[in-house]
């Protein structure tokens, strides 16, 4: 992570915000409430928790967006009916009274997703692993015997969480490499910004990629600009696809500090996914009384 003085022009987001300069929510203009508790978004907060499954010639490999979870708070289970269900939950983060929100976009809550695997899938051979906010469960297949055609209402989908996405990608799409999907992929990086009595604190949703992939800078004007890229995965040519809804490419987001920051001690770390930025605040200055002489 690099903090780099710099200087680039920007419009602002929020009407209400005048410490927005958010370059990819052009629609975005209406703020929270900045008292509002983190409950408010506990609405199926990772109910769409992003999915790519792929196919190769060895296993079906599913790869899925959690930031900011732990290992201890996700769950693979096989059910019966090769059902491969992935659940879990991101816990609230404590607040504090005197906290205000200038920012609300990422959430907390559970998800849950389900899938029918094929029956060549080994279910006693899962394993799953998790880095950088990103868990992979990797499913071997059995050997195959003949090799079938693609069906474009994927039998194999029991995904709970989208009642009305009943058609998956067709076979052509199956096989596009990931460059279909970098399309401002990162352009909604989902933020939140709190301020505290002590400080200004940014948390950012940023799963699978690494601290030198991302670099954070404060520009002239108190600009602080928050950068990325998440590279596209290596893909082979037998690869298919029966879902795809991770997505790769770069991010940029950019919000103008107050005037109350020490932007000489910014301080930024990575775990689990998620990306946080502390940037320090002024003590307030006392007020000053000066005792009048009163002549006469």
């Amino acid at each position: 992570m690099s903090l780099i003085p710099s200087f680039f022009g920007g419009r602002r987001s929020n009407i209400f915000d005048p410490f927005s300069l958010d370059l990819w929510d052009p629609f975005e203009g209406f703020p929270i409430s900045t008292n509002a508790p983190s409950s408010a978004r506990d609405i199926s907060a990772f109910a769409n928790a992003k999915i790519d499954w792929k196919e190769t010639p060895e296993a079906h490999v599913f790869k899925v967006d959690v930031p900011g979870i732990k290992k201890e708070e996700v769950k693979v289970e096989v059910e019966q009916g090769r059902i491969l269900q992935i659940s879990g939950e991101r816990s609230r983060e404590q607040e504090e009274k005197n906290d205000q929100w200038h920012r609300m976009e990422r959430s907390s809550g559970k998800f849950l997703r389900r899938f029918r695997l094929p029956e060549n899938a080994k279910t006693g051979e899962i394993k799953a692993a998790m880095e950088n906010g990103v868990l992979t469960v990797t499913v071997p297949k059995e050997e195959e015997k003949k090799k079938s055609e693609s069906n474009i209402f994927d039998p194999f989908s029991l995904d709970l969480w989208d009642p009305f996405e009943g058609f998956p990608i067709s076979t052509t799409i199956a096989n596009a490499p990931s460059s279909a999907r970098e399309i401002s992929a990162f352009a909604n990086a989902k933020i939140d910004w709190k301020e505290t009595p002590e400080a200004h604190i940014f948390k950012v949703d940023v799963p699978g990629i690494k601290k030198e992939e991302v670099k954070v800078e404060v520009e002239e004007g108190r600009i602080l600009q928050i950068s990325g890229e998440r590279s596209r995965e290596q893909e082979e040519k037998n690869d298919q696809w029966h879902r795809m809804e991770r997505s790769s490419g770069k991010f940029l987001r950019r919000f103008r500090l107050p005037e109350n920051v020490k932007t000489g001690e910014i301080k930024a770390a990575m775990e689990n996914g998620v990306l946080t930025v502390t940037l320090p605040k002024e003590e307030k200055k006392k007020s000053e009384v000066k005792a009048i002489d009163i002549s006469g």
